[in-house]
């Protein structure tokens, strides 16, 4: 705190939640009667996949970019990505005084209006076009590509490599995914911008705040950290916050031929990272069949939609 804050205090600590990318704590500075957040970047990093490495970096450069277009998000105070203070990328921000979408104490006449605001926000963030397509965070390590066809062929190959290398799927189905990508990698030539998509959303990540339990309005879309430039509809693939309220508040959306083929070849995408997250960082045996079973069933019925 003496560095960010020019405070050397004792600070009241609370552990919020800790995981296998982020240890998140809540700090009371009372002599200053203020509340912060403090992330702390992941340990276990060999376990991450490539672009998971610099994911604390993307996601103040993502907030950055939602600040300034009036998109409600967390304010970051400080940063260090410089493991010089300690081992591991932190961050602070202003403490947000809320609830996440997720929690079931919410009326739901309350959640339909929340889901509604997010999908308003999240066209909001659509807006926003970056310089390259990929995960903002291999962007900022200059890595980003020229189309999203040739992202997506990266990407696949990634998640691919590291899958067999700690034996989460076997080669036949490793290949056969990659194979069908690259049977409709036509349908891809149609997105020409890189659009900013949140990539991670679901109701754990949207802070709701409510004035004596009424009044309820979204706080903060949070954990951005895994943000993409690239294809919006990779956004309504996501399998956790699409809902009538969120198209609503979405807007008018133009549909366009293949979408349903796309659709389906991003909800493998998800799938096939899911498969190696619960296997490796997790170590979740249980959820991983099931996503593995999700994953084979998925390519299954687009290897059938491309032939």
């Amino acid at each position: 705190m003496n560095l960010h804050f020019g405070i050397s205090e004792n600070v009241e600590i609370s552990l919020l939640n800790s995981g296998l990318f982020n240890t998140t704590y809540k700090l009371d500075l009372h002599s200053l009667e203020r509340e912060l957040i403090l992330r702390v970047g992941p340990v276990n990093r060999e376990y991450l996949l490539n672009y998971e490495q610099n994911l604390m970096e993307a996601e103040c450069y993502v907030y950055d970019l939602l600040s300034k277009n009036q998109i409600p998000c967390p304010v970051v105070l400080a940063t260090d990505f410089s493991k010089r203070s300690i081992p591991r990328d932190y961050m602070i921000t202003q403490y947000i005084d809320s609830t996440p979408l997720s929690d079931e104490s919410l009326p739901n006449e309350a959640k339909c209006h929340i889901y509604e605001q997010a999908g308003k926000w999240t066209s909001e963030i659509h807006k926003i076009s970056g310089p390259k397509f990929g995960r903002v965070s291999e962007i900022l390590r200059g890595e980003g590509h020229d189309n999203w066809g040739q992202f997506l062929t990266a990407h696949i190959s990634e998640i691919g490599e590291k899958s067999l290398f700690f034996k989460v799927l076997d080669r036949n189905i490793v290949n056969r995914i990659t194979h069908v990508f690259e049977n409709i990698r036509d349908i891809f030539t149609s997105v020409t911008v890189p659009r900013l998509i949140h990539a991670d959303l679901w109701a754990g990540n949207v802070l709701v705040h409510s004035s004596n339990n009424a009044n309820y309005e979204l706080a903060a879309i949070i954990d951005a950290d895994r943000a993409i430039f690239g294809d919006i509809d990779l956004e309504f693939a996501n399998p956790w916050m699409i809902n009538d309220s969120f198209l609503k508040g979405y807007g008018e959306y133009i549909d366009e031929p293949n979408r349903q083929l796309k659709l389906e070849a991003y909800k493998l995408i998800y799938s096939f990272i899911d498969t190696f997250v619960w296997k490796v960082q997790y170590q979740n045996e249980n959820e991983h069949e099931n996503h593995k079973l999700q994953t084979i069933e998925i390519l299954k019925s687009l290897e059938c939609r491309a032939l």
